[in-house]
């Protein structure tokens, strides 16, 4: 087919309609050489070949190893995957089915600190086998690590609101019963000893409630008290308890006690209350507990006069003082334990010692003068050989021994007397710290101090110490401490080995 080229206008042969330039113009326009890059352009477009080529370089070690290790073709990683997030729904899972009511109750009864804890270390293996479960999808798979971990660390958070949002509902459901029912009905509810306090009333105790296998708290209304009666009950409250502190609120004709961050686990502690009053309603899953007062059976008032407490020649001072050793006034309790201490009657002197042991189970540490006065009054009335006193006053010994506090000489006599081998130790310790103080305890124990006090002679470095130990041994060593006194006749302190000398010369003197 013959065509005339459009730029010069010859004729030639072409196979093609669409054709309209000739084989010569078209070898002219293609002919043209191309743009030379400036420095700027040239170094943009090696920077993104050099990337580029960086990325497939990166990209075919990655698969070279996968397809040398074989995990290109393995199900391992997405075996690790699944476990993983099967071991976060698991975890999650628990925490959803956590309630008081179902049969999951371990969780909702920790405090937030275990729960957080039991959640993190399912949550941070979950984590771990989804984090290295892909190399291929890193990015993705350390996403979703990240997440589980938060989700793990919030869980405990999400239990605990819905447990007050539960217990809400339920306070509100059961407001709206009660104000709901016939107004003789709520009134034979009263009648019947019911319940006093509203849910609203005991709003104050639901804010400070959590559940903990560690700690708890209790909600006590106790009606008819005036201001000293009011105090006097919240600090015995307190003490009885054990509690970290009580405050009292005003509810309807009495008060209402909280009892916070009270040891161990929530327990019914009706009994305790009788000695208050009459108990007139018990919740004892919730800690919610109220108390018709009683002020004779709390015995806040004395029935017998200062004359007859503190006269042992009264009939009845014995009987009066141990009506005191119960009441719950700390201040009374004391003040009658010292009275008995210092009078040592000769009658009823059984009937004082089982009522002083049965007064020092209740707890006393967090009242150090009252539990000493008890102690001194029970070591003043026990017998020998008594296993209940030995026991009790080597707890108060032990207690104040941890405490750093003074303890009484009488008190330490009597264990010394009684107990001699379990008091070693201790002594040694306290004479250690004060070699003139302890001094008479330490000799009231004899040889059995020897070996222990030649074990620190050998081991301490303090030249205080080496001093008193090489001063006693001298004054009551026997041959057995010459060994361990010995090397210290070469001692670079000229003061020990003058010490040491005179130990031994003492030493063998005593035993020709």
């Amino acid at each position: 087919m013959e065509i005339e080229c459009s730029k010069c206008h010859c004729k030639f042969e072409s196979s093609k309609e669409d054709v309209d330039l000739c084989p010569d113009c078209l070898r002219t326009e293609f002919s043209v050489q191309a743009r030379e890059l400036d420095a700027t352009e040239r170094e943009e477009l090696m920077a993104e070949y050099k990337a580029s080529l960086k990325r497939q370089s990166a990209r075919a070690e990655m698969m070279g190893s996968m397809y040398a290790s074989g995990q290109a073709f393995s199900v391992a990683g997405k075996l690790r995957f699944a476990l993983g997030f099967v071991i976060f729904i698991i975890c999650g899972f628990l925490f959803l089915i956590s309630d008081k009511n179902s049969g999951v109750t371990f969780l909702a009864e920790l405090d937030i600190e275990s729960q957080r804890m039991f959640s993190m270390i399912l949550c941070v293996v979950s984590a771990v086998l989804v984090a290295f479960s892909s190399v291929r999808f890193r990015g993705v798979v350390m996403a979703v690590a990240l997440v589980i971990l938060g989700m793990g660390w919030f869980l405990p958070n999400m239990l605990q609101a819905a447990i007050k949002e539960k217990e809400r509902l339920e306070a509100e459901a059961a407001a709206k019963a009660q104000m709901e029912a016939p107004v003789e009905d709520r009134k034979e509810s009263t009648d019947r000893n019911g319940p006093i306090l509203t849910e609203e009333d005991l709003q104050v105790f639901y804010t400070l409630r959590t559940p903990s296998h560690r700690i708890s708290h209790y909600a006590v209304f106790i009606d008819n008290q005036d201001s000293r009666a009011r105090s006097l009950v919240r600090e015995a409250l307190n003490r009885l308890l054990e509690a970290e502190y009580t405050r009292a609120y005003t509810r309807a004709n009495g008060a209402l006690y909280v009892a916070t961050n009270v040891p161990k686990v929530r327990r019914n502690i009706s009994n305790l209350l009788t000695r208050f009053g009459t108990v007139t309603y018990a919740e004892p899953e919730k800690g919610v507990y109220e108390v018709r007062f009683d002020a004779d059976r709390a015995n806040l008032v004395s029935q017998y006069s200062s004359e007859v407490l503190t006269s042992p020649m009264n009939n009845s001072y014995v009987t009066a003082n141990l009506s005191e050793l119960r009441c719950l006034d700390s201040m009374r309790v004391r003040m009658s334990a010292r009275s008995l201490a210092a009078s040592n009657v000769n009658v009823l002197r059984g009937e004082i010692r089982d009522t002083l042991v049965d007064v020092l189970q209740e707890p006393w540490a967090t009242d150090p003068d009252t539990y000493a006065a008890l102690i001194d009054a029970l070591v003043t009335y026990s017998k020998p050989k008594d296993a209940q006193t030995i026991k009790l006053c080597y707890d108060y010994f032990e207690a104040r021994r941890v405490l750093k506090r003074d303890v009484s000489p009488d008190v330490t006599h009597y264990l010394i007397r009684e107990i001699p081998d379990a008091m070693v130790n201790p002594i040694i310790d306290f004479w250690c710290e004060n070699p003139i103080t302890w001094g008479e305890m330490l000799n009231q124990l004899g040889y059995r101090v020897q070996a222990p006090l030649l074990e620190r002679l050998s081991s301490t470095k303090n030249i205080r110490l080496i001093t008193a130990i090489l001063k006693y041994l001298q004054d009551r060593g026997t041959s057995e401490a010459l060994p361990a006194v010995e090397p210290f006749l070469e001692y670079p302190d000229s003061i020990i080995r003058h010490s040491a000398r005179a130990t031994i010369s003492d030493i063998k003197s005593r035993s020709h």
